[in-house]
């Protein structure tokens, strides 16, 4: 499992991280719009001025490229790693800290920038955006219908699984009344209408102005827009055909390994698919670049380059400076809300691993107090009062049973939470290294309980007899 997790991580990191890369860090930055999240100056290419762009370039680049060196190393050193919590510990901490690694040189070199355009005396020369009236607001390349279908389709799939788990439709399935494929169908289903609604946003963005020729605007706003609404409907049907996949592995044929594999070809497809909007979008730039007579400066109304602030523009969503897509304006009061979400769900994540790791580095402990019989590992997980235990039955080896995780832990040391064994919905609270346990039953729940060690289980199964 750790391996196959580690996969996943390093087919998410490692596109990501070649293709943030070359997004902020191009090769040659005469020939970008942008250099370092600020709008490409003709005087930002003259004698002096370019020679200190280069330098300034070369070593903010030449950082992140260390950066994108040590990360790749440190992926790979993952891979060996053994123990599921403490790798996927360790694979989140990587992934955020090559994210900020890698964008740390690109905000230095913008403060930089900015400081070198103060002092040749290129302040933001207009307070006012360009609008092309001509063109404003009419250029859509996103179909209704092409949005509509796959996520009536997921919805269907939804629906099925839904009925499988209310066992309207009979099929032998391990996870049918569990609506654990239900959930998971659901959660994609969701993430479908996301990418939907961003496809959306995106298509409706304010049309930018290159040239004082509407017919030229008309035509490269047209190509922009063509270009992200084919990626994000392709993005759509593949999230689709995953749904489908998650219904069909999880639900009707449990498979977890296969399912596993579907995921990993799902990223890698994600990934091929953003480097050829990239690179699309490139060549798209590189077509209309002699015919960019129309610059807009707004360089004071982004925080580094990525954050848009601009408490004039009353409008929530923009471009982004750099790389795919749009950004919300952080002086907007939705901004606002969505940055602090981000901040929330960065502050969950860390403390969700910090608590991750501690279950995993602490023992499980069986006992029996005050006439109960309490299954504790941080706190008391389970308490069954002896009184309504109806039957005990001693195991002799947890790989005898036939576990499917629904929700909680499932790792090498410890198997916790909601669980169907052998196709009935369970408890379970044991450690699978040990081998022995006891299966402790009640008129309402079937638990599968073990102590840290076989010898401590079995005192508390003696306990239990007497």
């Amino acid at each position: 499992m750790s391996l196959i997790f580690g996969i996943v991580m390093c087919i998410l990191l490692i596109p990501t991280l070649l293709i943030m890369f070359f997004i902020l860090y191009p090769k040659n930055w005469k020939s970008a719009k942008m250099i370092l999240g600020l709008t490409m100056k003709k005087e930002f290419k003259e004698g002096e001025t370019e020679k200190t762009i280069d330098m300034i370039y070369s070593k903010r680049r030449g950082q992140a490229q260390k950066v994108l060196y040590i990360s790749l190393a440190l992926s790979i050193v993952l891979l060996l790693l053994h123990g599921f919590i403490l790798q996927t510990t360790l694979w989140m901490v990587l992934f955020y800290a090559s994210l900020i690694g890698i964008f740390i040189p690109f905000f230095l070199g913008n403060k930089e920038m900015k400081s070198l355009k103060r002092t040749l005396g290129l302040s933001q020369e207009q307070k006012v955006i360009y609008t092309d009236i001509n063109t404003a607001g009419s250029i859509h390349t996103i179909k209704f219908s092409s949005l509509l279908i796959p996520n009536i389709i997921g919805l269907f799939i939804v629906i099925a699984a839904l009925l499988v788990d209310l066992k309207v439709i009979n099929v032998k399935s391990t996870f049918a009344g569990n609506f654990l494929g239900t959930g998971l169908a659901a959660i994609f289903w969701a993430v479908g209408l996301l990418i939907s609604g961003v496809a959306y946003m995106m298509d409706n963005l304010k049309n930018e102005v290159i040239s004082t020729d509407s017919a030229i605007n008309a035509n490269y706003n047209r190509a922009k827009k063509k270009n992200l609404s084919d990626f994000s409907v392709k993005f759509l049907w593949l999230n689709t055909i995953l749904l489908a996949t998650t219904f069909v592995f999880l639900v009707l044929w449990y498979s977890e390994l296969l399912f596993f594999i579907f995921t990993i070809i799902y990223f890698l497809i994600i990934m091929i698919g953003i480097f050829i909007y990239v690179l699309r979008d490139k060549k798209i730039e590189q077509r209309y670049e002699k015919e960019m007579t129309v610059t807009q400066d707004e360089d004071d109304n982004w925080i580094g380059g990525i954050i848009y602030y601009n408490p004039n523009n009353k409008r929530l969503n923009v471009k982004k400076r750099v790389g795919v897509g749009g950004t919300v304006n952080a002086a907007h009061p939705v901004g606002k809300l969505v940055y602090a979400f981000i901040v929330l769900v960065f502050m969950f994540t860390l403390g969700s691993l910090v608590y991750v790791g501690m279950t995993e580095a602490t023992p499980i402990k069986l006992k029996l107090e005050d006439n109960k019989l309490i299954c504790h590992q941080l706190s008391d997980d389970y308490v069954i009062d002896i009184n309504d235990i109806t039957a005990i039955e001693w195991g002799e080896d947890v790989n005898n049973l036939k576990l499917a995780k629904i929700s909680g832990f499932g790792i090498s040391n410890l198997y916790k939470g909601n669980f169907s064994v052998n196709g009935n919905s369970c408890k379970v609270f044991l450690n699978p290294e040990e081998g022995n346990y006891i299966k402790v039953m009640t008129a309402e729940m079937t638990y599968y309980v073990s102590a840290a060690t076989s010898e401590e289980t079995k005192i508390v199964y003696e306990q239990l007899q007497s």
